[in-house]
């Protein structure tokens, strides 16, 4: 016979066990600083439950992001909603447009512009466990990722060669479902074919707390180099009213950036 109060005990535990997390919602403070070729800073706070995603943004880039907009995605970041309080409109995203865009910008260009991507190389090292960040334990990845990029446009031709290597340091008390695209980009390229080949190689776990990404591109004589570093802060659990992630009233929809652009480039 089973004593009452190991019972209870037994009884307690298959109730915490069963039952959903008190708190269903993650908010953090999100930043992302480039420097090199531009210099740009996009800086928010991030709010998430389950496939919903709210970031007010404080501090925009300027070319997607103005200051004060709000980026909404209900569908687990895979499309944006971003909208601008200021001019009362907004337009809509994909993710890949957002992790560097550039398969995006090829079907925008057609026959304009020819871009072919060579001799593609994709490593990734587990370098085990490193320092708390933001009270978390995390685990350190590497990736380093290199090709050729050759560029035919109305026929002048130019060939790059680019690398870039992305240190992480993630948490596994941490969904990585929670992560952001702020959090994303360090491990995209934006390149259809390099990126199946990087999700081919990736076992890498957790949430991001700390990215540091640097890509070089060698044109010849000319290398430009840039540094992304994406951390985030201030993490809390709560719950969150589910009225945040409902689409603002009175917006009117307009092209996203690289639509305008590329009609702006067929015009010329």
């Amino acid at each position: 016979m089973i004593p009452s109060c190991l019972m209870k005990r037994l009884g307690a535990l298959l109730i915490l066990a069963i039952a959903p997390s008190a708190f269903a919602g993650l908010t953090y403070k999100a930043e992302s600083n480039t420097a090199g070729m531009q210099n740009t800073t996009i800086a928010g706070t991030v709010s998430i439950d389950g496939s919903h995603m709210r970031m007010d943004v404080t501090k925009g880039d300027n070319a997607v992001f103005s200051d004060n907009s709000i980026v909404l995605s209900n569908d687990g970041g895979k499309t944006l909603s971003v909208y601008d309080p200021s001019a009362k409109t907004y337009f809509d995203l994909q993710l890949d447009q957002i992790l560097g865009g550039a398969n995006s910008l090829l079907n925008a260009l057609g026959s304009l512009v020819k871009i072919s991507f060579e001799n593609p190389n994709v490593a990734i090292r587990d370098e085990g466990a490193s320092e708390a960040l933001q009270g978390y334990p995390t685990h350190k990845y590497v990736l380093d990722a290199s090709y050729d990029m050759n560029i035919n446009a109305m026929g002048q031709q130019m060939v790059s060669h680019l690398s870039m290597t992305t240190e992480s340091w993630t948490t596994d008390q941490l969904s990585s479902e929670m992560s952001s695209f702020l959090q994303m980009r360090g491990m995209r390229t934006g390149i259809e074919s390099i990126d199946k080949l990087i999700e081919a190689k990736g076992n890498i776990r957790g949430f991001p707390l700390k990215e540091v990404s640097t890509m070089h591109m060698d044109q010849g004589a000319q290398d430009i180099t840039m540094v992304t570093t994406a951390t985030v802060s201030d993490i809390q659990k709560k719950d969150l009213d589910a009225s945040i992630f409902n689409a603002p009233a009175g917006y009117n929809k307009v092209d996203d950036p690289v639509t305008k652009m590329m009609k702006a480039f067929k015009k010329q």
